[in-house]
């Protein structure tokens, strides 16, 4: 029974490693900061990317994706912490 839990967490990982692999916004900011400013803010950049997800794949492991997606207010709070940190 928890061999088929085994292979679909497999499955649903190493899907999202190549989603996250894969080139996208994150690569083109990446690219962008390394064109414009150097190496080292991009490698800055990468870090700040790779703590972002982080902490989206975290929560997600925690069960909190659901408890965000079914609750107003922390979905709220959620949007307005981020806006925060993009400010």
């Amino acid at each position: 029974m928890e061999n088929i839990y085994y292979a679909q967490f497999l499955t649903i990982a190493l899907v999202h490693l190549m989603a996250v692999a894969s080139p996208g916004p994150d690569f083109a900011i990446v690219v962008k900061n390394s064109v414009s400013y150097g190496r080292r803010t991009a490698v800055y950049t990468s870090f700040g990317v790779a703590i972002g997800i982080l902490v989206h794949v975290t929560y997600i492991l925690l069960g909190l994706g659901v408890v965000i997606s079914n609750s107003i207010v922390l979905f709220n709070m959620m949007k307005y912490l981020g806006a925060a940190y993009i400010l």
